[in-house]
């Protein structure tokens, strides 16, 4: 049985480094090309350090070293910006560490997928949707800076770490451990003429969840979206449309992203991380 799994471990490890040679072949070849231009720095730079979602130098300002880790009632906990992150108890350090390292990276205030916007700031009337939160890194950077906090994570192994994350915020923050929807009527009354604050990151599921807040958008008082653009080639390019034709102003945030864990990946294989809408109805 032991030889039988290195082999699969072999084989997969062979796979995964084929793909990823190819890709960066294909990157390559495309950057030399006019409509490639646009990416010839990040293609660089894969060329110099190897297949990376993140290509720019800013990702070398990390190290796993530097993630602090602690134990609270038998839940890994993380120093992430001055507050206690909680993780399921189920992880192990590696994995913790090893996920926190990957939070730092992504909302550097370089990174393509940070939640900074170009176009809007965060005000203290905000009401803001985290869809997909995850762990809610996000959400716990500036729940000190909105009205309230609701809270939409289906997975249920992070119910008990958002409790105790967000627990000194208690009074503020609504936690629903399931997906967000439009089936149930009370999201509209909830949100009715209010500041919506949206961010927006379902693992490629992002085409479902507008069309739950497609009726939402006209009732709320103003609206600002993040919402993640790399999980899928179009993504971009449809997510901007949807909410051009709805009368919002948009815009990148900055660089690009190689989610190479796409196996449909396609030209221009480097796609912007986030998209931010903004919009006053009325």
């Amino acid at each position: 049985m032991k030889i039988i799994k290195n082999i699969r471990v072999w084989f997969y490890y062979l796979r995964r480094d084929f793909f990823r040679n190819r890709l960066l072949k294909k990157i390559s070849k495309f950057a030399l090309t006019e409509k490639g231009q646009n990416i010839s720095n990040e293609a660089d730079f894969l060329i110099k350090n190897g297949i990376t979602v993140f290509p720019y130098p800013f990702v070398n300002n990390y190290s796993k070293s530097s993630v602090e880790l602690s134990k609270i009632d038998g839940y890994p906990v993380v120093n992430y910006k001055e507050k206690n992150l909680y993780f399921p108890n189920s992880y192990s350090d590696e994995k913790v560490i090893n996920y926190s390292y990957n939070l730092f990276i992504e909302q550097d205030e370089s990174s393509p997928h940070s939640y900074k916007s170009p176009i809007f700031n965060i005000d203290c009337n905000d009401v803001l949707i985290d869809i997909g939160c995850a762990e809610a890194n996000y959400s716990l950077e500036i729940v000190h800076l909105v009205k309230e906090v609701y809270l939409f994570e289906a997975d249920r192994k992070w119910l008990d770490p958002l409790t105790r994350t967000f627990a000194p915020w208690k009074d503020k923050v609504k936690i629903y451990n399931k997906k967000f929807g439009n089936e149930e009527g009370w999201i509209y009354e909830e949100f009715q003429n209010r500041d919506l604050l949206i961010k927006i990151d379902v693992d490629g599921s992002e085409r479902e969840v507008l069309k739950s807040l497609d009726n939402l958008l006209t009732v709320a008082k103003s609206i600002k979206v993040a919402i993640c653009t790399y999980h899928k080639n179009l993504d971009a390019i449809e997510f901007n449309d949807f909410f051009i034709s709805r009368g919002f102003r948009t815009q990148f945030g900055k660089g690009f992203m190689l989610f190479y864990y796409d196996k449909k990946i396609k030209e221009p294989y480097l796609r912007p991380g986030i998209l931010f809408a903004y919009k006053v109805n009325g």
